[in-house]
């Protein structure tokens, strides 16, 4: 190999070293420069630019739905088939469907519409007129995942104080929250329960029948010490019931509830409008600021509304009626020409909370139910618009007649739903709500 080659072949060699040392040089100098190691220099300013969710404002810390369902009736014919050969009782096949839509709630009321007088003192299982039932129906109820069973109806003193006081007893030992009767005088008549960090407030009242001697339930006159465990109201004396909401409204609120629920036994039965008693009660309790009323006791469903207070500052959720959860009570049998007892009710109100402490009620749904009887079996169907694909899974294929009567019964209950449903959703759609949503900001 010549000199020139050796020559030519170095330079490119020196070349890159050269430029290496360079480069390791400057990064070194701006590397100690960024660190302010050298004496009067400053670390060099770096911007980076990132975007990231900041809350701008309140934002909603938890969501609450609140189910309630109408009457529990335990007709003998019921009592007959959910008895076992030794003797015991379980009802846990009437829930074997509706189960799952109780559980979709985070908190569930059922009216219980029959005392549980047990039959130590020598009393016997009865249906209609006077109502007895087995403890076993608490059982059934809390796995179909009830929460909170309301304890004030017209069939309340159906079995006299002992059943009162039983009644109550029983329901507490099997965990239920309960409202509309007391133990004793002095405790509470309403329930404050915080559910998900939201506090409800919940009243129960049933009214009462009339009698010159004193309160009278389902034609009973009450013992009266017992009418003093009871919630009730006369429609005559009506002035007093209101005190007495004002007293449990202003009540609750002290101990921190955030919405308010009143649930009432009222109206007339099989009626599928409300009466006037119902509007005036309804209206009176609006501008009370209620925030929603559940009502029963037609045994049938009654229309979904919105009230406004009558100075317009205030709003209410009000159903009617919910019907019946599950009762024999069939048209058919009884010979009504107006409402069908087999038509329930499931009512559904979602309420949200947010960081600023502001308590919202967002929507309601109403989930209609029906009585499915065959075989002698009842089971309680929740329906909805296409029934076609889930007659199986609900068991309507049991009987020859189940899918169609279901049917029939989701577009009777819709009939009388559907428009108040929409009216308080789009109500409360529109109402101005803290800011839920995290801003995106740069920083």
């Amino acid at each position: 190999m010549t000199p020139k080659k050796r020559k030519n072949k170095i330079l490119p060699t020196v070349f890159l070293a050269v430029l290496c040392a360079v480069l390791v040089c400057s990064t070194a100098f701006v590397l100690i420069l960024s660190a302010g190691k050298i004496e009067g220099t400053s670390p060099v300013p770096t911007t980076v630019t990132t975007t990231e969710a900041v809350p701008q404002g309140p934002f909603k810390v938890s969501t609450v739905t609140l189910g309630s369902a109408g009457d529990v009736l335990l007709h003998v014919p019921i009592l007959n088939n959910s008895k076992k050969s030794d003797g015991t009782y379980n009802f846990d096949k009437l829930f074997t469907y509706v189960s799952s839509q109780i559980k979709s709630c985070d908190y569930f009321v059922a009216n219980l519409e029959t005392t549980l007088a047990g039959t130590e003192n020598g009393r016997k299982y009865t249906g209609f007129p006077c109502f007895n039932s087995p403890d076993a129906i608490l059982s059934s109820l809390k796995k179909a995942g009830v929460d909170c069973l309301l304890t004030a109806n017209n069939h309340t003193y159906d079995t006299g104080a002992h059943g009162v006081k039983r009644t109550l007893a029983k329901v507490k030992e099997n965990g239920f929250d309960s409202v509309g009767t007391r133990q004793t005088e002095t405790d509470k008549k309403y329930l404050v329960k915080d559910v998900k960090g939201i506090k409800l407030g919940i009243a129960c009242y049933t009214y009462e029948t009339e009698n010159a001697n004193g309160k009278a339930l389902n034609g009973i006159l009450v013992g009266s010490e017992t009418a003093k465990l009871i919630n009730s109201f006369d429609y005559t004396k009506i002035d007093k019931f209101y005190e007495e909401i004002a007293a449990d409204l202003t009540a609750m609120k002290s101990e921190g509830a955030e919405v308010t629920v009143v649930y009432l036994h009222w109206g007339n039965e099989y009626q599928l409008t409300p009466d006037h008693h119902q509007k005036n009660i309804a209206q009176k309790l609006c501008d009370m600021g209620v925030d929603v009323i559940i009502g029963g006791h037609p045994h049938v469903v009654q229309p979904v509304d919105l009230i406004t207070s009558s100075d317009g500052t205030h709003s209410t959720v009000c159903v009617y009626s919910v019907g019946n959860m599950v009762s024999n009570q069939r048209r058919n049998l009884m010979g009504l020409k107006t409402g069908h007892t087999e038509d329930g009710l499931i009512f559904k109100v979602t309420v949200s909370k947010y960081s600023d402490g502001t308590v919202t009620v967002d929507k309601v749904k109403a989930v209609p139910t029906w009585v499915h009887l065959y075989s002698g079996t009842y089971n309680i169907v929740p329906l909805s618009k296409n029934l076609d694909g889930k007659a199986s899974d609900l068991g309507l294929n049991k009987s020859g007649t189940g899918l169609s009567l279901a049917k029939g019964s989701y577009e009777r209950t819709m009939e009388l739903v559907k428009s108040g449903t929409s009216k308080c959703n789009k109500y409360l759609s529109s109402l101005p709500k803290p800011d839920e949503v995290l801003t995106p900001v740069t920083k």
